[in-house]
C-alpha cells in the first residue's frame, strides 16, 4: 500500500519537478510515513546532504523540530506560513503545504530560505541608515568645520562648526556651489576647487567673512573609474595661532608651527611647578623627552651630577600615559648591597633575621602601572645587575624568601653620570643590561657656558624662594655677572642652593656681591689668577693628594662604594672629589 501510495505521490507530483528543480529556494515533500521523497538541489545544498543520500531519509534525521511540526499538519491539515527555524544553526524561513488526494493528506511539501536572502535589504537598510547617523553625529560633535562636496564643487552637508567659522548658514550653502559662496564672500579661497583641479589633497589658508583665520584642507574621494565623487573638507580656525606668528603665511609654516605650540603648551603646563632652561640645546632635550613620553620604552638619561636628570624623568612620567600611577624614584647608590633585593623585589614574613611579621612591598612592586626610575644606575653591584637584567626583560620577579611570581607593568627610566660605555669596556657594567638599557638615551649637558639658561635658571629660583620664605628680593647686576661667570661643579642643584643661601642670609632687599657664599666669593677672585698659579695652589696640591689616596683605596677594594665604606665617606663625596682633581 505504501509502495503504491509512494507511485502515485511521484506521478502527482511529476509535472512540478522540472519547475522545482530549478528553484533557488530549497523543496523538500515529505510523506505520511516521514520519509523525504522528494527534494530539490537547493534543498541538498542548504542541509549539506548529497541529494541522492537525502531522498529517503527520515525528517526526524534532519530535525526533530522540522519532524514535530510536519506531523501536526498531518493531524491538523492546517499549513504553516513564514515558520522561522533554523537547521545546524542555519537560519531559515519556511511555508509547508499539505498536499491532498482523494481528499486525504498524503505529503506535505515545505519551500524554505534563508533568512539571509529574506532580510538581506532591509538589513542592508537598517546598517546605511545606521552609518547616516553615525555620520551626522561625528559632523555635528565635531570642533572643526566639515563641508562635503559633489564632484561639480556644490555643498552636500555642513556641519554647525563650519558655520561658526565661516559665518554661513546651512540654508544659504546648501545645493549652492562654492564659487557662490566665494562671490558672496564668504572666504577669500576655495580649497575645493584646488582639489578639483590638482585632483589630491590639498591644504591652504583662508580667510572668512568673519575676519578668522582657517586652515582647510581638502580630500577627494575617488570612485572605482579613478573619478572624483565627493570632497571631503577639514576646517581647523587658527585665528589665535596666526596672530602669535604672522610671519607664517603657507601650509608648511603652519604645520610646523602646530608642532612648536604643542610643544610650548605642554612646557607651559609645568610651569609652575619645575623650571625650563630656554637655550637651544635645552630645547633639543625638552623636545625628546616630550617626543619619547607617550611611549613605554626605556629611556637612559645621562649627565653630570646636578643637571637635572630626576626633574626629566618627572617629566617624562608626567606627560606620559601614566602620569596618575605612581612615579617610584630608586637611588642606587643609596641602597645597601646586603639589602637591595629585600628593598627592591620586597620580602616574605619571615624571610631574614629581622624581617617584618607581615612581609614588605619592595619598590618594584610600589610602581606597578606607574614608572620606576632607578637613579645612579651605574651603581649596581655586577653580581646584582644579572638579576635586574632578568626583572627588566619580564617585568616579573619573586620576593625574598617567597616563591611565587609576580609581575608588574612598568615604564623604566635610569640615569647615570658616568659614561656606560666605558664601564662596559672596564668590566664594571655588564653588557647585556647596557644594551637592554640604552633604547632612547637622552643626554643632558652641563649649565656651565649656557650663559641664558643661568640667568633663566636665576631668575626661576629667586622667584621660588622669595615666594617660599615670603621675601621681596632683587639681585645686583654685579652678583648676576658673577654667578654667569661660576663654573657650577654641581650643576643646576649648585645653582638652586647658592640662590636660596643668598635670599636667606642676605639682610637688605638688594642682593649685593658681599651676599655671595663664601665658596663662591673666592672662586670669583681666582678667576683673576693666571692657570699656573691655580695649579700652584695649596688647594690643588691637596685636591691631587686626595684623588691618589682615593684612587689607591679603590684599586685595593674594588669598587668606588668598597672604598667609600673603608674611608668613612658617602660614594657620592667620592665621585665629586675625583671630578673635581680633574678639573680644578
Amino acid at each position: 500500500m505504501k509502495f503504491q501510495e509512494s507511485q502515485e505521490l511521484s506521478k502527482f507530483l511529476a509535472p512540478a519537478k522540472g519547475v522545482f528543480d530549478i528553484l533557488p529556494d530549497a523543496v523538500t515533500v515529505i510523506s505520511s510515513s516521514g520519509k523525504i521523497i522528494y527534494a530539490n538541489p537547493s534543498a541538498a545544498k542548504f542541509l549539506d546532504y548529497p541529494l541522492e543520500e537525502l531522498i529517503g531519509r527520515k525528517a526526524e534525521d534532519i530535525s526533530e523540530s522540522i519532524s514535530k511540526d510536519i506531523l501536526k499538519i498531518f493531524k491538523d491539515g492546517h499549513p504553516q506560513i513564514g515558520v522561522r527555524d533554523s537547521i545546524n544553526g542555519k537560519l531559515y524561513i519556511t511555508s509547508r503545504l499539505p498536499l491532498r488526494m482523494d481528499g486525504k493528506i498524503r505529503a506535505v511539501i515545505s519551500f524554505f530560505q534563508g533568512v539571509f536572502s529574506y532580510d538581506k535589504f532591509a538589513l542592508e537598510l537598517e546598517s546605511y541608515k545606521q552609518m547616516a547617523k553615525l555620520l551626522d553625529a561625528i559632523m555635528e560633535f565635531s570642533y572643526d568645520g566639515l563641508w562635503i562636496m559633489d564632484k561639480h564643487g556644490n555643498v552636500v552637508k555642513l556641519n554647525k562648526a563650519a558655520e561658526r567659522i565661516t559665518g554661513v548658514t546651512a540654508e544659504e550653502a546648501l545645493g549652492r556651489n562654492v564659487a557662490d559662496l566665494m562671490a558672496a564672500g564668504y572666504v577669500n579661497k576655495s580649497v575645493t576647487l584646488e582639489v578639483l583641479k590638482r585632483k589630491t589633497t590639498v591644504t591652504l589658508v583662508q580667510t572668512t567673512k568673519l575676519n578668522k583665520k582657517v586652515l582647510a584642507t581638502g580630500s577627494p574621494i575617488f570612485n572605482s573609474k579613478g573619478e572624483i565623487d565627493v570632497i571631503i573638507i577639514n576646517d581647523r580656525d587658527i585665528t589665535e595661532l596666526d596672530r602669535m606668528r604672522e610671519e607664517l603665511k603657507d601650509s608648511k609654516a603652519l604645520i610646523e608651527l602646530y608642532r612648536n605650540e604643542l610643544s610650548d603648551l605642554q612646557l607651559r603646563e609645568l610651569e609652575s611647578n619645575y623650571y625650563f632652561s630656554k637655550s637651544k640645546v635645552m630645547e633639543s632635550v625638552y623636545e625628546k623627552a616630550l617626543q619619547v613620553a607617550p611611549f613605554d620604552s626605556t629611556v637612559l638619561l645621562t649627565g653630570e651630577s646636578g643637571v637635572g636628570k630626576g626633574f626629566l624623568a618627572k617629566l617624562i612620567h608626567q606627560k606620559s600615559k601614566r602620569n596618575n600611577r605612581p612615579f617610584v624614584r630608586v637611588d642606587c647608590s643609596a641602597v645597601v648591597e646586603t639589602l637591595f633585593e629585600s628593598e627592591f623585589f620586597g620580602y616574605e614574613k619571615g624571610a631574614f633575621t629581622g624581617a617584618g611579621a607581615k612581609g614588605k612591598m619592595g619598590l618594584a612592586e610600589m610602581a606597578d602601572g606607574g614608572t620606576l626610575f632607578l637613579d645612579e644606575i651605574s651603581e649596581i653591584p655586577l653580581h646584582l645587575q644579572v638579576k635586574l637584567l632578568r626583572f627588566l626583560e619580564d617585568k616579573c620577579f619573586m620576593r625574598v624568601g617567597g616563591s611565587a611570581l609576580r609581575q608588574v607593568d612598568i615604564r623604566v627610566i635610569t640615569a647615570t653620570n658616568r659614561d656606560l660605555g666605558q664601564e662596559v669596556q672596564e668590566g664594571r657594567f655588564r653588557k647585556d643590561l647596557f644594551y637592554r638599557l640604552n633604547v632612547v638615551t637622552i643626554h643632558i649637558p652641563p649649565l656651565k657656558g649656557r650663559t641664558q639658561d643661568i640667568i633663566d635658571l636665576v631668575t626661576f629660583f629667586l622667584n621660588k624662594f622669595c615666594q617660599k620664605h615670603d621675601l621681596k628680593k632683587s639681585l645686583d647686576q654685579k652678583v648676576i655677572d658673577k654667578l654667569i661667570k661660576h663654573t657650577y661643579q654641581g650643576n643646576i642643584r649648585e645653582l638652586q642652593n647658592i640662590v636660596e643661601s643668598m635670599i636667606i642670609m642676605s639682610k637688605g632687599t638688594r642682593i649685593t656681591l658681599k651676599d655671595l657664599p663664601s665658596e663662591l666669593a673666592s672662586f670669583a677672585g681666582s678667576n683673576e689668577t693666571s692657570p699656573q698659579m691655580e695649579k700652584d695652589s695649596l688647594q690643588h696640591k691637596l685636591s691631587l693628594i686626595e684623588a691618589e689616596e682615593i684612587q689607591k683605596t679603590i684599586q685595593k677594594y674594588g669598587s668606588q662604594r668598597e672604598a667609600a665604606r673603608h674611608l668613612g665617606i658617602n660614594q657620592s663625596t667620592i665621585s665629586r672629589k675625583l671630578r673635581k682633581s680633574v678639573t680644578v
